[in-house]
């Protein structure tokens, strides 16, 4: 689906077109219209940052992926505790001014929404499935067009290596 790459220290890099972040950024940006969220973060699994929406100058954007990547790890392990199969899909922080919404996108991704106690968390979810919703349908669709455009190069490539080989020893 998505593409990764392993790193010597043996994490895993997510490896993101140009098609998919846009499609990111289109659908944080709307989220966010919508929620009227104080900040809106997209990240990876791993806590790497990708996106953000909102207004974030005021908070350490990256140190709150970071946490939140902590919170689903400390939560799958609750889950396995507690008798579930699969890891939580969503966790909620509630707050006196604040609240995070946090909630997986696929395997890989997470979304952390941050917004007002004004705001009615039920009006976060439903914006916030759609969305989810629509990033995982983007994610797979533009990996798998871009994996069908690596085999096609990679056909071509073993061909002309073949010719060429074949014309070597002619």
């Amino acid at each position: 689906m998505v593409q990764t790459r392993k790193l010597k220290d043996g994490s895993r890099q997510v490896i993101l077109n140009g098609k998919q972040y846009e499609v990111i950024t289109k659908v944080l940006s709307e989220l966010a219209a919508k929620t009227k969220a104080s900040a809106i973060l997209f990240a990876d699994m791993s806590g790497q940052l990708i996106s953000q929406r909102g207004n974030v100058e005021e908070m350490n954007t990256t140190v709150l992926s970071a946490l939140a990547a902590s919170d689903f790890a400390a939560t799958s392990e609750m889950a396995k505790l507690v008798g579930e199969e699969a890891k939580f899909k969503l966790l909620f922080h509630e707050g006196e001014k604040r609240n995070v919404y946090l909630s997986n996108v696929g395997d890989d991704f997470f979304l952390v929404v941050v917004f007002d106690v004004s705001v009615t968390l039920g009006l976060i979810r439903i914006y916030t499935k759609k969305a989810i919703e629509d990033l995982t349908a983007a994610l797979e669709e533009e990996a798998g067009s871009e994996a069908s455009d690596e085999n096609i190069i990679d056909s071509d490539f073993s061909t002309l290596l073949g010719n060429a080989l074949d014309d070597s020893f002619k």
